[in-house]
């Protein structure tokens, strides 16, 4: 079984950097990635006539473009625009193209989409604005989180240029993402990784999407690869040797999962607090309880971890595990200081006194056990007991017997205080000392 801090601590820190998820799924068609070769692409371009406007929307169309690039008028040049009543098809496609371009400059995004949609639909347009269009219906879907008509409208794309773009291949799996179809992102991604490859500029955004996919379906065998491989290609990715850790964690090869936090670490790549605490975590479960103190230790002083009781309190338990009482005293000691909680606050001098009894500081202990019962811990028969220990083994016996007869008043202890006032009784007596 995993331990409870471990799950804890996983799941505050394997976050993958991807964009919102949608709130709700919905189902879109699959895309034909099997691309037109260059030869048939061809063909197409030198099918679609290089038509050009009539003069009357031609003379529209170039008022309207000097009002919007040398007047900055937007919104006259989509009025005069707008006022245009195209005679055909294409000159109706064209001031779409024209007039689409125009909204989304004036953001009015929903108005530019559906105009370069009818654009794009009307399928007229030559080879370069058609290819255009397809690809601005795709990513003002996008934007508008429509993500089942840009997925649409880039798989025509594609089907029409032929083109192997990154980033269209990035923006069809972010589509994916959105839509919680996380099975359908992993091809997508691997083609950008491979057009990015191409290129010689290897990116990390698709192997941060093939993550996401796996880990969202609990595939964490499959996300670990990625990071290995993704970790190949752009080792200098720290974040990733952070998530991969985690990611072993899951799986639970908790050594693995150490090696690599210890790279990381060591890399200088740690930069949040559950990544200090994953490691620390991890070095205890490991058996290695002095460097989890130690690490611990080292990074509430530098500020990385945040000072308060809870962390004080994992310094001083692994430093205990490891027999450094007196070390764990110190930090049981900060941990009472940082406690709100007065209940709390008490049981931390209470373990403190604890490890300074058995770190033979038996006046420090003392010291411990009675703030423990100044902050009213809840049972105070075994910290008279205590007190009475410390007292005893320092050969303060007035003082260990009256802290035992103060014991004698909790049932629970009676019987054991009892027999402790007899033994230091005896043992007083045997070094010559009066009660």
């Amino acid at each position: 079984m995993m331990h409870k801090k471990l799950l804890a601590i996983i799941s505050a820190s394997v976050l993958c950097t991807v964009m919102a998820v949608a709130t709700a799924p919905a189902f879109a068609q699959d895309i034909n990635y099997n691309l037109p070769s260059a030869e048939d692409v061809q063909k197409q371009k030198d099918s679609r006539s290089n038509q050009a406007v009539s003069e009357r929307v031609g003379r529209r169309l170039m008022n309207a473009l000097d009002m919007y690039t040398e007047e900055k008028d937007v919104k006259g040049a989509i009025e005069m625009l707008e006022d245009t009543d195209p005679s055909d098809d294409f000159d109706r496609a064209y001031v779409n193209r024209f007039l689409g371009n125009l909204y989304a400059a004036d953001e009015q995004y929903q108005r530019a989409v559906t105009l370069v949609k009818q654009a794009a639909d009307a399928n007229v347009l030559g080879w370069s604005d058609h290819a255009a269009m397809l690809k601005l219906v795709a990513d003002l879907s996008l934007q508008l989180e429509q993500y089942e008509t840009a997925l649409q409208y880039y798989g025509k794309w594609l089907q029409f240029t032929g083109e192997a773009d990154a980033d269209v291949f990035m923006r069809i799996a972010n589509s994916y993402y959105q839509l919680k179809q996380y099975d359908k992102i992993i091809q997508p991604a691997d083609l950008a990784i491979k057009s990015f490859a191409a290129k010689g500029e290897p990116n990390r955004n698709p192997y941060i999407m093939k993550v996401a996919s796996y880990y969202e379906r609990k595939m964490y065998p499959e996300a670990a690869a990625v990071l290995e491989s993704g970790l190949a290609v752009l080792p200098g990715e720290k974040v990733w040797w952070n998530q991969l850790g985690m990611i072993y964690m899951l799986m639970e090869r908790f050594e693995k999962s150490l090696q690599t936090m210890e790279i990381a670490y060591l890399a200088g790549y740690f930069d949040k607090e559950t990544h200090y605490k994953a490691l620390v975590q991890l070095y205890s479960n490991m058996g290695i309880p002095y460097k989890a103190a130690m690490i611990m230790e080292k990074h509430i002083k530098a500020g990385d971890v945040e000072a308060i009781a809870k962390n004080y309190q994992m310094v001083a338990s692994n430093y205990e595990q490891s027999r450094e009482y007196d070390k764990a005293a110190v930090a049981y000691g900060l941990a009472a200081k940082a406690e709100t909680e007065a209940e709390e606050r008490a049981n931390m001098y209470r373990r403190q006194g604890t490890a300074y009894l058995r770190a033979e500081q038996y006046t420090k202990a003392v010291d411990a056990y009675v703030k423990a019962l100044n902050n009213g811990i809840e049972k105070e028969g075994p910290v008279y007991m205590s007190i009475t220990e410390a007292h005893f083994y320092n050969n303060n016996f007035r003082e260990a017997l009256k802290s035992v007869q103060e014991a004698k008043k909790f049932s629970d202890q009676r019987r054991n205080a009892s027999s402790w006032e007899q033994y230091i009784r005896q043992k007083a007596s045997n070094r010559g000392v009066s009660l």
